[in-house]
């Protein structure tokens, strides 16, 4: 009878172990730096809006919010691939890369390296202009967990590999490696309600006259502060 008892009290006990273990549940993540295991999967859907240089915009021009997706997928050895998409139809940003992650603690650090290719549209009323160019952003990132809520710092480097704009049948480019900016970002990736998350990002990008400005067709030289809010829904 006791060893009927004890067996019963063990398989009890085991199964509220199981419960618990599942009931918990971490919030999702895409920016800070922790490793994912093999086969996870989280993506976001938001909007960012870049403050641009008063310098070089003119009023006609408007600063509408991008609409953007971003997706991170485990691979093995703390490995992950990574993939955002960013458009306003006028310009339109394509990104893929990858990351190595490794985890300390509450800490985490990573290293990455993403390819942008964007290009943008002006067809309209007679006024037919494209543009297009290829960037590498390789990166490195540092994190820590505070509970939940997660904290990511972010330093990336803009390599402008290739750049392209189409006035109707002419057009004018250059093909060659060169660095247009540097950005720093802090973001917040964080629960705010039952089974909500949200990413809450403020970048500084300091770059010379980039993607975001094609259409101001900018002849300026100077490097400038590019202030950018971005907000997104985690799943």
């Amino acid at each position: 009878m006791f060893k009927q008892t004890t067996i019963v009290v063990l398989l009890c006990l085991a199964s509220i172990s199981v419960s618990s273990a599942q009931g918990i549940k971490e919030s999702p993540f895409i920016a800070f730096p922790k490793p994912y295991e093999s086969g996870m999967m989280h993506y976001s859907v938001g909007a960012a809006l870049t403050l641009l240089p008063r310098q070089i915009v003119e009023e006609e021009i408007r600063q509408l919010p991008m609409v953007t997706v971003a997706l991170r997928y485990g691979l093995p050895e703390n490995f992950s691939v990574t993939a955002q998409l960013s458009t306003v139809y006028i310009t339109n940003v394509v990104s893929a890369g990858a990351q190595w992650s490794m985890q300390t603690g509450n800490a985490a650090f990573a290293l990455a390296d993403e390819f942008s290719y964007w290009f943008g549209v002006a067809d309209m009323d007679g006024f037919d202009t494209k543009a297009m160019g290829l960037i590498n952003r390789p990166s490195i990132s540092a994190g820590i967990q505070i509970d939940d809520d997660k904290v990511t710092v972010r330093s990336e480097l803009l390599v402008m590999i290739s750049q392209h704009t189409y006035f109707g049948s002419a057009s004018v480019g250059r093909v060659k490696p060169e660095i247009v900016g540097v950005v720093t970002s802090l973001c917040l990736e964080q629960e705010i309600l039952k089974s909500t998350s949200m990413s809450f990002a403020l970048r500084a990008n300091y770059a010379l006259p980039n993607y975001q400005l094609w259409l101001a067709f900018s002849v300026q030289d100077r490097w400038l502060m590019y202030p950018e809010i971005q907000l997104s829904f985690l799943f």
